[in-house]
């Protein structure tokens, strides 16, 4: 009985979530705030609101409250679901053409990124430097949902919305990939010994291409049962939300590589070539579908982030945070300032201006990957 009113619960706090993010989007286009900032300040003010009538035992609140945001829900329910609709819906050709500048941010400049932000940490904290490097890994990769939007609603020009979210897809692959190897390393207590710099590089090789691999046959193998599928709504949409999960799932549980990295792959694999196996009449049906899924994801993310904000525990940390925010902006600076004028050089890439360096240093924002 306490298991089925738990879930009574979890259902009706979830319904109500949704009532408010689709309340927060009515006023955010109103007011011109961004959507995300909009969600986690609504957020926080929940949790104001039901600790302040605690006592009163009001049924939406304590329904609200008896939502928690754990790494394994947005790992594993949240994650596959932006990150496949980002993939899905990239131009795969506009991608291939921007390829240098974009690995070039997402592998290199990610890892600079981290160092940059660690080098500042130990230099003005009292972090120890594994942890610090953790932490730089962590807020290195870029999640511009709300720069993103912004970009369609504007019009920007299909390159520069290409770079900014073809980093963010590459560099969220790179940073958990990373993120894991040094949080395996800190639990076996590897800054005690001598680390093995070749074999976590393998390491990351591996688990980068492993996940690469997966992903591309498991998305050239959906697309292949969708060629054999006639405009049927239900059996195309349903192999592609099945494409999104099992790929991230397989990768990580049965080969243990990147199921971030899978996920990619398999979008876009599935995003360009497998496009054409979706009944004409499907596609547009997916789209939508896809778009709405990532917006639930995202509002239920940042809302419940709002939530758990703890303003003692934000207090407590002032003395760190504007080192914190320092390492992010120079890291990000001279990742791009630096890196993309490198990248300019090499033959065959078209140049990118300094204005769309100047929209991608201040468009690399940090969402769901970093929560």
């Amino acid at each position: 009985m306490h298991q089925t009113s738990q879930l009574v619960e979890n259902v009706g706090g979830i319904i109500l979530l949704l009532l408010v993010a689709a309340m927060v989007m009515v006023l955010s286009k109103r007011i011109k705030i961004p959507f995300t900032v909009m969600l986690v300040l609504v957020g926080a003010g929940i949790t104001f609101v039901a600790d302040f009538f605690a006592e009163s035992h009001i049924t939406a609140l304590t329904m609200l409250q008896g939502l928690t945001l754990s790494p394994d829900l947005i790992l594993y329910v949240f994650l596959p679901t932006l990150i496949f609709e980002s993939s899905f819906n990239l131009n795969a050709r506009q991608l291939w053409q921007n390829i240098v500048p974009i690995l070039t941010l997402a592998v290199p400049g990610l890892l600079i990124s981290t160092g940059i932000i660690a080098g500042v940490l130990m230099l003005t904290t009292s972090i120890p430097w594994l942890p610090a490097l953790l932490l730089g890994a962590i807020l290195s990769a870029t999640d511009p949902v709300a720069v993103i939007a912004l970009f369609k609603q504007l019009g920007a020009p299909k390159r520069l919305t290409v770079l900014v979210e073809g980093e963010s897809l590459f560099n969220d692959a790179t940073a958990i990939v990373l993120a894991g190897i040094l949080i395996a390393g800190i639990s076996a207590d590897v800054g005690e010994h001598n680390a093995d710099v070749m074999s976590a590089i393998m390491e990351f090789l591996s688990v980068f291409f492993g996940g690469l691999i997966t992903g591309w046959v498991l998305g050239f193998g959906t697309a292949t049962l969708l060629g054999m599928v006639r405009a049927d709504v239900y059996i195309e949409t349903t192999l592609t939300t099945i494409l999104a999960y099992a790929s991230f799932l397989i990768a990580e549980q049965v080969f243990h590589v990147s199921g971030v990295v899978a996920v990619v792959a398999a979008g876009l694999t599935l995003g360009s070539w497998g496009r054409i196996k979706i009944s004409p009449s499907v596609r547009q049906y997916i789209d939508h579908f896809w778009e709405y899924m990532a917006f639930v994801a995202t509002a239920l993310i940042f809302l419940m982030v709002g939530m758990r904000v703890n303003l003692e525990e934000l207090i407590a940390s002032s003395n760190v945070l504007p080192w914190v925010i320092l390492g992010m902006l120079l890291s990000r600076a001279i990742v791009i300032y630096g890196m993309i004028p490198l990248s300019n050089r090499l033959p065959g890439t078209e140049p990118t201006s300094r204005a769309y360096q100047t929209v991608m240093y201040w468009g690399g924002l940090r969402g769901a990957i970093a929560l």
